[in-house]
């Protein structure tokens, strides 16, 4: 029957073949000589400690000394390795994370079990050299070689990938051994004997580690997890092996409590794993903070935020809202979703764009409502999902009814501008949903601001065209009084040439012709003109005479507008002309809009402090999108060049100058309804 030294014999005679076959391939120029020098010293001394290893088990020599060198250079010219390749790839110096807490973590593995090791040891100075360095070197390599995976670049982390793989769990075993007869645990001849199996066998990854690093290839590359669950393997080694020291500890010296205390600390060690194992929030916890801190980011976030740049940038002014909408559901690959806004002195939320989706037919939000409050009291990220199976998370959050409805949509991600809640995108459902996480949070939140500049940009831009083209209305309007200048002297040459040629045909039929010419061309010019250069007048007014007298102005038009207000005053402080002239353009549009036979109906009530006024036909009737583009937008009209296109939105200027506002609803071939706000003295 074959005994165990020679199955472990057998197990270091496979690995120093595999590392003799690896150690011939690195120097014969298989690789790049600059990349295999260092990878080719450390496997061409991994062959000598096995061939050590092996005399060891054929009871050939099995001095301290010899076993110890070979130990601490074997670790060693791995170590080195790992430093110059991190170095190189990473340009980053080790120096640098000993600096950092990474110094404090590696202090606290190696120093607290090496001096309880030294502390109480009875094995010889030999055995303590050996055990004591081998399981530092141990700690420094994996820890070395997960941050040569979390500090590669995301181009160069495949090609390092393998590599951390093999060297990492070579010594994450090694350290387990080292950490067990630090404790004081009788390992038997059986682990060693598998320490050479386990090097044959990390040889495999380690022979893809290092032709994947000569090929510079960016292909195949290995999760992150790989590299999480290597540092929790070291983690949970060390947790192990510092339970095993204090079981010792209490059984050396507790005396006649020692077997009390070693169950007391085995099921406190059990009891405080379980926990972290059974705890969802705890271990997600405990996940965050060692991937914040020890990990690299699931995100390439240089790609991730030149895409988002280009995406944004590609788009004009009129498609602002759907590229900041593309921008943010592209982050987590969101079929399309829709952007609600707010004006800067309105109190509702509006949708004022989407992407690859219709813009739902649903009111205004408040700022008053729940998701609102929510969302600038809390500025998270609203997950709808999770929401439902954990409500309390989400502080029992009550959404708008179409939320709730509509199973298609996903994400609600904030657009802060500052401090204010500039609005929201609302993304609809992946085919297949991801499982988001606080790197995807910190993410949308971060593009939502940026996103809510963007937006905002876009409409001060917006604004800055608009305050262009009154400057260049007010000086076309200099333009029409300069000619109107030139036909009152026209008519004043007539007239002054009147008593003169009176009687003289010719002066008569040119007299009419220039009449003719005058008024025409007068009628197009004031046409034009509005009464915005009228100084304004604020008193105290009745809105019912107001009503009264803007209905007189349209009689002449069919349909007839209808008057329906109460017996009761309507007082509020205004211009009586400017807020006359905005309920009669109102109406005289919807006369435009409403054939003869047609209706419409002017109604006021008070509700509150504030008197409703409703204007409604049952005419062609406007679009949301129309409504929402181009009904307020100056200077974009229906009717032609005849009109200046600004009369809307003077008439919501001055209702919102007021504290007033203008909503508008309205269904093609059905009707439309302006329903006017205004606030009333008491």
């Amino acid at each position: 029957m074959t005994d165990i030294n020679e199955i472990g014999a057998f197990g270091y005679a496979v690995a120093l073949i595999v590392y003799a076959l690896l150690t011939i391939l690195l120097l014969s120029g298989w690789q790049r000589s600059d990349q295999s020098r260092l990878p080719a010293l450390a496997t061409g001394i991994s062959l000598v400690w096995a061939g050590v290893w092996i005399a060891g088990f054929l009871d050939i020599t099995r001095a301290y000394a010899l076993v110890t060198f070979v130990e601490w250079a074997r670790g060693l010219a791995w170590l080195v390795a790992i430093i110059v390749i991190l170095r190189e790839i990473a340009e980053t110096s080790p120096a640098r994370w000993l600096r950092s807490g990474y110094g404090v973590l590696i202090l606290l593995l190696v120093g607290l079990p090496v001096g309880y090791f030294l502390f109480h040891t009875e094995e010889p100075l030999p055995a303590i050299v050996w055990v004591s360095g081998g399981y530092v070197l141990s700690v420094l390599i994996v820890l070395a070689a997960e941050q040569l995976y979390r500090n590669a670049p995301i181009d160069a982390r495949s090609d390092v990938a393998y590599l951390c793989i093999a060297i990492g769990g070579v010594f994450l075993f090694d350290l387990i051994l080292y950490g067990l007869v630090m404790a004081g645990v009788t390992t038997g001849a059986q682990y060693w004997a598998a320490r050479g199996f386990v090097n044959a066998l990390l040889a495999v990854p380690l022979v893809l580690g290092a032709w994947r690093r000569s090929h510079m290839s960016a292909a195949a590359q290995v999760p992150r997890q790989i590299a999480f669950y290597s540092f929790g393997m070291t983690i949970i080694a060390v947790y192990v092996v510092l339970v095993a020291i204090g079981y010792r500890y209490i059984q050396r010296y507790g005396g006649s409590w020692s077997d009390v205390g070693g169950i007391v600390l085995a099921v406190a060690a059990g009891g405080a794993a379980a926990v972290v194992l059974a705890s969802a929030r705890i271990r997600a916890r405990v996940r965050v903070i060692l991937t914040k801190t020890f990990l690299q980011y699931k995100y390439d976030y240089r790609k991730e935020w030149l895409r988002f740049i280009s995406t944004l940038s590609k788009s004009g002014l009129e498609d602002v809202a759907a590229a900041a909408v593309r921008a943010v559901a592209q982050i987590v690959d969101s079929p399309g979703g829709v952007v609600w806004t707010r004006e800067q002195d309105s109190k509702t939320y509006l949708p004022t764009g989407s992407w690859r989706c219709s813009i739902p037919g649903v009111p205004p939000i408040a700022t008053e409502s729940g998701l609102v409050r929510f969302l600038e009291d809390r500025q998270w990220i609203v997950d709808l999902e999770e929401m439902q199976r954990h409500p309390d998370r989400y502080e029992d959050l009550k959404l708008e009814s179409w939320l709730q409805r509509d199973g298609s949509w996903w994400l609600v991600v904030p657009l802060f501008l500052g401090k204010r809640l500039s609005g929201f995108i609302v993304l609809q459902e992946p085919r297949v949903v991801p499982n988001l996480n606080f790197e995807d949070h910190d993410l949308l939140r971060t593009v939502g601001r940026h996103v809510a500049m963007h937006i905002n940009q876009a409409e001060s831009d917006k604004r800055l065209a608009e305050i262009r083209q009154f400057g260049a209305y007010d000086r076309l309007t200099a333009f029409v009084m300069h000619d109107l200048n030139n036909l009152i002297a026209q008519q004043s040459l007539v007239v002054k040439n009147a008593e003169k040629f009176r009687d003289n045909p010719k002066f008569v039929d040119d007299t009419f012709e220039t009449i003719a010419h005058s008024v025409a061309r007068m009628k197009r010019l004031m046409e034009q003109l509005t009464s915005a250069s009228k100084a304004p007048t604020v008193r105290r007014m009745d809105l019912r005479d107001v009503l009264k007298n803007a209905v007189d102005r349209c009689q002449s038009r069919s349909p007839v507008p209808s008057l329906d207000i109460g017996p009761d005053p309507m007082m509020l402080e205004a211009d009586s002309e400017r807020l006359t002239s905005v309920f009669e353009h109102i109406i005289r549009n919807a006369q435009d809009a409403t054939d003869q036979s047609g209706s419409i109906q002017v109604e006021a009530t008070v509700g509150g402090s504030a008197a409703l006024v409703s204007i409604r036909d049952n005419g062609q009737g406007m679009s949301s999108e129309f409504i929402r583009e181009r009904l307020f937008r100056p200077f974009d009209s229906t009717k032609g060049s005849d009109s200046m296109g600004i009369g809307a939105h003077q008439a919501r200027d001055y209702v919102r100058t007021l504290g007033g506002r203008i909503e508008v609803s309205s269904q093609i071939a059905v009707g439309t309804e302006f329903l006017i706000s205004l606030p009333v003295l008491d």
